[in-house]
């Protein structure tokens, strides 16, 4: 009696474990581009607005700007590029950014759907090599004392597409 209660509890966790083993399994073949690589194209004057909080493990983008990073491509094909990403909405709108490889635009700008981190699929054909990766921040607002509009992003990674 007290195994059939089990047996359901049991399968449900030996399940569940499978399914993590395979995540695991294609998380070894995505490419983590770190954030430390990134580096910021932006306005004289405007350094301090962008950057790493190494604290948090996230980019900064206070105002519009573009952070770039090469990222090693093993072969010719298709990819998803993962970018999880939020924000501080401001004027009842969220962040957008544009990502681009090797300075072609992938997809469309893009608004978060929400402030708090979530993932950003975007599918792109690419060559093998490196390629340079690369997310502006599009629509930045700022009031003092009033409203303020930025992005984070929290990780950045490529994998092989399915």
């Amino acid at each position: 009696m007290f195994t059939r209660r089990l047996l359901p509890a049991l399968v449900t966790i030996l399940a569940a474990t499978a399914i993590l083993s395979l995540a695991r399994a294609e998380d070894k073949n995505a490419i983590e581009v770190s954030l430390k690589d990134f580096k910021f194209k932006v306005q004289e004057g405007t350094e301090n607005l962008f950057g790493l909080n190494e604290g948090e493990g996230k980019l900064f983008f206070y105002t519009n700007g573009k952070g770039e990073a090469t990222v090693k491509l093993p072969d010719d094909g298709d990819f998803e590029i993962v970018i999880k990403a939020s924000c501080d909405s401001a004027l009842d709108e969220k962040a957008k950014f544009k990502l681009t490889l090797d300075g072609d635009l992938v997809g469309k700008e893009t608004t978060l759907t929400s402030d708090n981190e979530k993932d950003y699929t975007f599918k792109v054909n690419a060559k093998k090599g490196e390629r340079k990766v690369g997310i502006e921040f599009t629509n930045d607002v700022f009031k003092e004392n009033e409203y303020d509009r930025n992005l984070y992003i929290h990780a950045v990674t490529v994998k092989k597409a399915k």
